[in-house]
Formats: C-alpha cells, sequence, structure tokens
C-alpha cells in the first residue's frame, strides 16, 4: 500500500522541520536565569485544554513563572474563554491570587475577537514591545501548548515578533504534559473528532499553508532555528 503524502513541502525543509521539533520537544533554559516573566497559555479545545492547564499550574505553583498569560475572545470556535481558563487552572491546583494577565484578541480590529494561534501571538508581541518600551523589559517568556501543536505556535510566536519590530526576547517552548494519542479528541476551530494523532499531520498541513505570504508568512525552519542559535548564545 502507498503511502499517502500529507504536504507537498520540499524534502530540505521537511528535514529543517524535524531538526526544529526535535530541538523544541527538549528545550532548555538555564535555571539561573530566575523564573520567566510571563508563561503564556495558547488556547485549545475543552479535549486538549488539560495538557496545558498541568503544566501551567505546575509551573506557577513551582515559582517557575511571575505570571501567567491567557486570552479572551470570541466562543463556538473551540475556546471556552478566559474565565473558564481560571476555574479549570483552580481546578489543577493553581494557588488563588496567582497573577493571570488577560490578553484582549482582536484580530480583525472591529471587536470580533477570533481566537487562535495567529491573534494570539499577534497580541503576545504586542505586550511585549509594550513593556519594552515602558521600560519594563528584560527577562524570558514562556509558551505552553499540547505536544501536537508545539512547533507552529513557536514559529507563529517568534513571526508576530519579527514583524512586530525584531523585538529581542527569548521564548521557550514548555510543551503541555502528553495526553492520549489513540482518544478521540475535537480539534481545530471546525471541532472536527478524529484520534488525537490525526493532529499531527493536521499541524503540518497548517503549517505549509501558513507559510504562503497570503496567509501569514510564517518564518521558515532555518529562520526560527537561526533565532533558537541567537537566543542560546
Amino acid at each position: 500500500m502507498q503511502a499517502k503524502r500529507i504536504t507537498n513541502l520540499p524534502a530540505e525543509e521537511l528535514e529543517l522541520l524535524d531538526l526544529l521539533r526535535s530541538r523544541l520537544d527538549s528545550d532548555y533554559r538555564d535555571p539561573r536565569r530566575g523564573p520567566f516573566k510571563l508563561a503564556y497559555i495558547y488556547a485549545n479545545t475543552p479535549d486538549n485544554e488539560a495538557s496545558m492547564f498541568i503544566k501551567a499550574a505546575d509551573l506557577a505553583n513551582a515559582g517557575g513563572t511571575v505570571a501567567l498569560g491567557i486570552s479572551e475572545g470570541a466562543r463556538g470556535l473551540g475556546y471556552e474563554g478566559f474565565d473558564h481558563s481560571i476555574a479549570r487552572l483552580k481546578a489543577f491546583g493553581l494557588k488563588d491570587g496567582f497573577p493571570v494577565t488577560k490578553f484582549l484578541v482582536d484580530a480583525d480590529g472591529n471587536g470580533i475577537r477570533n481566537v487562535n494561534t495567529g491573534s494570539e501571538a499577534q497580541k503576545l508581541a504586542e505586550w511585549e514591545r509594550s513593556i519594552a518600551g515602558g521600560g519594563r523589559g528584560g527577562g524570558d517568556i514562556a509558551i505552553i501548548m499540547p505536544p501536537f501543536h508545539v512547533r507552529r505556535a513557536f514559529r507563529t510566536t517568534i513571526t508576530a515578533l519579527k514583524r512586530n519590530g525584531d523585538i529581542p526576547v527569548r521564548v521557550y517552548a514548555v510543551p503541555g504534559v502528553p495526553l492520549s494519542w489513540v482518544q478521540e479528541i475535537k480539534y481545530g476551530q471546525k471541532l472536527e473528532k478524529k484520534p488525537r494523532y490525526k493532529s499531527l499531520e493536521d499541524e503540518l498541513q497548517r503549517e505549509e499553508k501558513y507559510t504562503a505570504p497570503e496567509f501569514g508568512g510564517l518564518l521558515s525552519a532555518q529562520e526560527v532555528i537561526n533565532y533558537l542559535d541567537w537566543r542560546d548564545s
């Protein structure tokens, strides 16, 4: 049986994407750098949110970050919003009173707050630019997402930082806890139900699509690797 081709990305780019994925899956940060100034939790569906919330609560309670970041936006596209996220974090053990920054996502400037990876990354970049411009720069950022979403979320974040003035902040990938790959889940804004392992194919197809300039112009795998080389230098 002939294998189905998932994307039309060239072999060279697929090799680099594989290298990038391996590096992000085992991302390392020197503990002497102190806690993150912010650990941003990328939005996801209720079927996947435990992956991030467990990791975020553990990181916060251990003193690994000064604050958490969570988006707020429209419902009905797979994300249940800020208040829901706070409640779930507390259910997973987040201590009362821990600082949480709300990121109000306004994707099109007209009050329609469509929470997706691109609009979230843009808000995160704007936040970093604003605090740096206010003289409150310094410190690193963590981004937390389910393991299958690590590479696209990281590429999108670094692309937004570059697009908003090449903001020189160090960002680290913190994959959420693993969940069952064979569990049937609702995934993506279309809320299609499929085994979680199918999300890997979907993510690769999304990366191919969003690399095109008309769909976002994600930085290439090599450009993100170059960023990691700078970050870790």
